[in-house]
């Protein structure tokens, strides 16, 4: 009996083995289906109120400070953003490509400003998107797997005195970040984001995030959560129009 059990048993565990061995997606596999799910959204609208708590020295005097902003954003694909912001102070932000423009709809001042060229001037990236092509020019990306969810961590290949690391954690259920963590380059953290999501139409889209972010100067805590959001509604151009 013991002959034929002990064959049996390690048949299953090199079955085990070669089965997790194939389940298990490769690094590029994780960012593709990353990228592809968040290509299912061509364009985006939604509400939202952003609730900012900090103690920031360079706001306040050791006192902690809140305050609420509302407003909407529009976005469509990844060139094309607009955001208003309605309270406590009216502006609009529009980036189109390689040109933003912020407005004081109260006033009419406005200021454009060529992303291109800032981008120059810090040594930066020039296309003003971030694939998996440009996510593995700039990064050392590594894949890790924690509690059912993937971890891609990126380390700038070129020295950054503000960031040592970045790690998205990924939800392979849904292929979305819910949390996303940045390390100063001596390997302190110091912002932790929490995202959670919503279905419309059938799409996975944010609900809310939730970050905390720590420096020399003091903490913030910034809430933000989407409502009356709505997904593929065929967006114009128009809306992101600078002039």
């Amino acid at each position: 009996m013991k002959k034929l059990v002990l064959p049996a048993l390690f048949a299953v565990a090199a079955f085990s083995l070669s089965t997790a061995a194939l389940a298990a997606p490769s690094l590029d596999e994780v960012l593709t289906n990353l990228q592809n799910n968040q290509g299912k959204i061509k364009d985006l609208y939604a509400e939202t109120v952003t609730k900012i708590t900090s103690n920031l020295q360079l706001t306040t005097r050791n006192q902690t400070k809140t305050m609420e902003q509302k407003g909407k954003i529009w976005s469509k694909g990844d060139k094309l953003s607009k955001i208003e912001i309605d309270s406590p102070m009216k502006q609009i932000t529009i980036t189109n490509g390689d040109k933003m423009m912020i407005t004081n709809p109260e006033t009419g001042q406005k200021m454009i400003q060529d992303l291109k060229k800032l981008r120059q001037q810090s040594g930066g990236d020039n296309s003003g998107q971030m694939n998996l092509a440009k996510a593995k020019e700039m990064f050392d990306l590594s894949l890790a797997e924690k509690d059912s969810n993937y971890i891609v961590s990126g380390v700038p290949k070129q020295a950054n005195q503000f960031l040592g690391k970045l790690e998205f954690y990924i939800d392979p259920s849904r292929w979305v970040p819910t949390k996303i963590i940045m390390y100063d380059p001596k390997g302190k953290q110091v912002s932790q984001s929490e995202l959670t999501y919503q279905q419309v139409n059938g799409l996975t889209v944010p609900a809310a995030v939730k970050s905390a972010i720590s420096s020399p100067a003091g903490a913030m805590k910034v809430e933000m959560s989407y409502q009356n959001v709505k997904v593929n509604q065929g967006l114009s151009d128009s809306v992101f129009k600078i002039e």
